[in-house]
């Protein structure tokens, strides 16, 4: 009995089941692309033509040519090696080793007209006195004051001269 049921069952759905699984014929899809095609036609969009632009020249032969490349090459003329420079070959200090902006003057101390800096760097304090060296740029400590250090620093330029900077390590109080 239990098979007749199933067996009943499966006879009247097989035929809905394989309806289903046909291509269906959409013919009211295929109506109206066919209507939106006759009403709607793609119009050419006319592209303007471009003029060339204009030939220019440089006219300015009394004045530095831009491209002009040996503005770039090392001056090698002997008043460059008549100009200041710093010692390149001079023992380095312990401090040449640390960017300027790691260090950070603490506090100096005075014996008689000697004036002594302290500076901390990677918790460490040096003491430093005028012309002893410090920062990656040859720096070189020129005075002390109170809340101040002034340093004279070598800093090569383009054409390889060196220039001298001045610049100071300010004493940074704590708030």
């Amino acid at each position: 009995m239990r098979q007749s049921w199933r067996t009943l069952l499966l006879v009247s759905w097989l035929p809905w089941l394989i309806t289903a699984c046909q291509p269906q014929e959409s013919d009211d899809l295929h109506r109206w692309m066919d209507e939106v095609r006759q009403r709607f036609h793609p119009v050419p969009i006319a592209v303007p033509v471009v003029s060339p632009a204009p030939e220019f020249r440089y006219q300015a032969s009394d004045r530095t040519d831009p491209f002009d490349l040996s503005r770039l090459a090392l001056n090698e003329s002997g008043s460059a090696h008549n100009a200041a420079q710093p010692d390149l070959h001079r023992p380095r200090e312990p401090l040449e080793s640390m960017p300027l902006d790691t260090l950070r003057l603490i506090g100096n101390l005075r014996r008689g007209k000697e004036a002594i800096a302290l500076i901390q760097a990677d918790k460490l304090i040096y003491s430093v006195r005028v012309g002893a060296h410090l920062g990656l740029d040859l720096g070189k400590v020129t005075a002390i004051h109170d809340k101040a250090v002034d340093i004279e620093e070598w800093v090569a330029d383009s054409t390889g001269q060196w220039i001298r900077r001045q610049t100071q390590l300010v004493l940074q109080e704590k708030k």
